[in-house]
């Protein structure tokens, strides 16, 4: 009798543990809050053809031009005859509608993206740039012109630990575009001003893009050069600056 008073008092005194309604539901909760996640990640990450990818003008860029004839050779050997102009206007039209599609599957999780700040803003690289431009920085004394600055140049050195700043450099790359004419623009006058303070005598500052394609390692081993081209040129007098 004794033994049985004493199970009855301690089954009073530590009733059995009794979780609570959120308690039990949180790990469903918690699943499903992790597979959201996941679903979100998963449609932000997969690639599209936005911005400069959709830009007409950044298309007729000679790499890509490059990378739309050599295509076209390699689907024209394997039996799909096509060119290049073909071609191009056949993939911009694909990646127009990949992407619209895309912007329409990513709306419901565009804002927690934008909330925890995760979208991602810049693209992988899809082929070799080719076709790069260098700056060129002459100034105009006594009626002749003469170079102060050309990118990665072992003699024309102006102001180059700002010109070969990672920074700087990745801008520069950008201003070959034609895209981006508005900030090359902006670009140069802030160069004519640095120029009229360093150079006095200087009347004029010409700022210009030099387009050129990348040699092979047999033109690099003959020394025969490819020669650039002239793409963007900016001319500015210096006498109202100083």
């Amino acid at each position: 009798m004794r033994l049985s008073l004493r199970v009855t008092e301690e089954s009073r005194a530590d009733p059995p543990s009794n979780p609570s309604r959120w308690a039990r539901a949180w790990p469903h909760v918690r699943a499903l809050l992790i597979a959201m996640h996941i679903v979100a990640v998963v449609v932000l990450a997969i690639p599209d053809a936005g911005g400069v990818a959709l830009s007409r003008s950044a298309w007729k860029n000679p790499t890509v031009q490059a990378e739309l004839e050599a295509w076209a050779q390699r689907l024209s050997a394997l039996g799909l005859k096509t060119d290049a102009a073909t071609l191009e206007h056949d993939v911009f039209e694909v990646a127009r509608s990949w992407t619209e599609g895309l912007a329409w599957l990513r709306a419901p999780v565009r804002p927690y993206a934008d909330y925890l700040g995760v979208r991602q803003t810049w693209r992988m690289f899809v082929a070799p740039h080719r076709h790069p431009a260098k700056l060129h920085v002459e100034i105009e004394q006594d009626g002749q012109w003469r170079p102060i600055q050309v990118a990665r140049s072992h003699e024309y050195r102006w102001r180059s630990h700002q010109f070969d700043h990672a920074r700087v450099r990745s801008m520069l790359f950008r201003y070959g575009w034609k895209r981006y004419r508005r900030s090359y623009r902006a670009f140069a006058e802030w160069i004519a001003w640095r120029v009229a303070e360093d150079f006095p005598a200087a009347s004029r500052v010409r700022i210009k893009m030099v387009g050129f394609r990348t040699p092979t390692p047999q033109e690099v081993r003959s020394g025969a050069i490819p020669e650039g081209e002239v793409r963007q040129t900016i001319v500015l007098p210096l006498e109202d600056r100083r």
